[in-house]
């Protein structure tokens, strides 16, 4: 009987040891920060080709660290260089082409000054001859009177009505010439127009020809592909010799120096959880070790969410994605490995 009561009595201990010890866990994981599990992810690259060609050479594999504006893969450039040869020679003509178009508006410009000085010059003649003209006529008159009464003779009389016919011959030429200068003037005004238009026609040439070698350069530039950041080779995709198409990848690095991680957090814990917040990490390859950071995104909509939300179980069942940001200079965090996330300042 003692050892029944013996048995009973282990019995008991063992289950209020354990049912102490669920008491203060659950204590503890009241008392204890909000946070979750995560997985440390880091920055990928994508580095692909903008042209179809070939590869010339890779001069990375994986793991290998690179810095910013190391070259990693060299395309064979042949056709991108022989485009942008030509784009330069039509440049080159376009060039040529404007200094003629202004040389031809320099010519232009001085013939129709040469023309309206022409008319001009013209114009005056005309006028000196109408006062001529109109002086002659006046002397006429007064000797046709006095040749009337004899006062003056015949011969005299006929000199002044022969000046007076040739000053009419006179101005009718010069009005025609000063009319045709005039025309002159104005076909050479056109042409100076023309010519002007063809300058800017020359010059907006340049400029398609100018954008043509920028496009062909930033292809050229293009077959030299270097990285952008300092870091580290995760996939190299291809190998020299093989053809490329536009938005092949390349070679993929990862930037360590900048690790994240996403935990999920229950609904009831989220009003802990803000950008710009402190968080601290703990990560199995370091168990002596916190990392600090800080939370950069709280989810707009709950995952995981039951089709209908109606008892506090199911709101208890909605969480959000927290997504926190690590700096992570020394690259002891790597992508895939596991932590645990805490935000500092706050209890369950």
């Amino acid at each position: 009987m003692n050892k029944v009561f013996g048995v009973l009595a282990v019995i008991v201990v063992a289950l209020g040891t354990a049912l102490g010890w669920r008491i203060h866990a659950g204590q503890a994981y009241q008392h204890a920060p909000s946070g979750g599990s995560g997985v440390v992810e880091a920055t990928e690259i994508d580095l692909s080709a903008r042209i179809s060609t070939r590869i010339q050479a890779i001069h990375v594999r994986d793991g290998d660290r690179v810095t910013k504006g190391q070259l990693l893969v060299e395309l064979d450039c042949s056709e991108p260089n022989a485009a942008l040869d030509e784009a330069r020679a039509r440049l080159a003509m376009a060039r040529a082409g404007v200094d003629a178009a202004r040389a031809n508006e320099q010519a232009a410009a001085g013939n129709w000054r040469a023309a309206w000085q022409s008319a001009e010059a013209s114009a005056a003649q005309v006028k000196a001859v109408e006062a001529e003209l109109s002086n002659a006529v006046k002397e006429s008159n007064r000797l046709a009177s006095l040749h009337q009464e004899g006062a003056v003779t015949d011969s005299v009389f006929d000199t002044t009505r022969s000046k007076v016919t040739s000053a009419q011959h006179q101005e009718a030429a010069l009005s025609a010439t000063t009319k045709a200068a005039r025309s002159r003037a104005d076909a050479a005004e056109r042409a100076r127009n023309a010519a002007s238009a063809q300058v800017t026609s020359a010059e907006q040439a340049v400029a398609a020809a100018e954008a043509a070698v920028r496009r062909t350069e930033i292809l050229v530039g293009e077959c030299s592909i270097k990285s952008p950041v300092d870091g580290v080779v995760l996939q190299r995709n291809y190998e020299p010799g093989e053809l490329v198409l536009p938005g092949a990848r390349l070679v993929t690095l990862v930037d360590l120096h900048h690790a994240k991680a996403t935990f999920y957090l229950p609904n009831a814990e989220l009003g802990a959880a803000a950008p710009g917040r402190p968080v601290t990490l703990r990560a199995d390859a370091w168990p002596a070790e916190t990392f600090h950071g800080s939370i950069i995104r709280v989810a707009a909509q709950a995952e995981f969410t039951p089709r209908n939300v109606q008892t506090r179980e199911d709101r208890d069942r909605l969480v959000y994605a927290v997504e926190v940001s690590v700096p992570n200079e020394d690259e002891r965090l790597r992508p895939g490995m596991p932590v645990e996330v805490n935000i500092e300042g706050t209890a369950r």
